[in-house]
């Protein structure tokens, strides 16, 4: 597994995107609204030419799957994501290992437009939870 992205919930995603190109990060995608997810999500490049992402996630209604997190939590890291080979088999082997599956994997064409990812096949994710207080998700990504 690779570090893909580390997670971020916030209530203005304009403003936090604001303060970390102010601060010095230069690579910011424009936020992106994504109806069928409820939220709106920029991409922040959290290294000098590398593959890691700040995701900075705002919802967009009370049925966002994120709204009860800023609800209860504020906001703040949500989760980690690490790029998989083979989503499936990972996913099963997490399973044998006795982590909790929040969600299975799903397509996930909004991280590709974000990215502006172009490929034939599309990205692929899940949810894990680890512990009570640490949500991972898996990302395999369109080749």
């Amino acid at each position: 597994m690779k570090l893909d992205h580390i997670g971020l919930v916030v209530d203005n995603i304009k403003e936090l995107t604001e303060l970390l190109r102010t601060i010095g990060f230069r690579t910011i995608t424009e936020a992106v609204p994504f109806d069928t997810l409820n939220v709106t999500a920029s991409f922040v490049n959290a290294g000098n030419d590398t593959d890691v992402y700040i995701e900075v996630l705002e919802p967009t209604a009370d049925n966002s799957p994120i709204s009860n997190f800023l609800k209860k939590k504020g906001g703040g890291l949500h989760h980690l994501c690490f790029e998989v080979d083979d989503i499936e088999k990972t996913s099963k082997e997490l399973v044998e290992k006795g982590l909790q599956m929040v969600e299975p994997p799903v397509d996930c064409r909004a991280y590709d437009i974000n990215l502006q990812r172009r490929s034939k096949n599309t990205s692929r994710i899940a949810f894990f939870l680890v512990s009570k207080r640490l949500l991972i998700e898996l990302i395999e990504k369109g080749r």
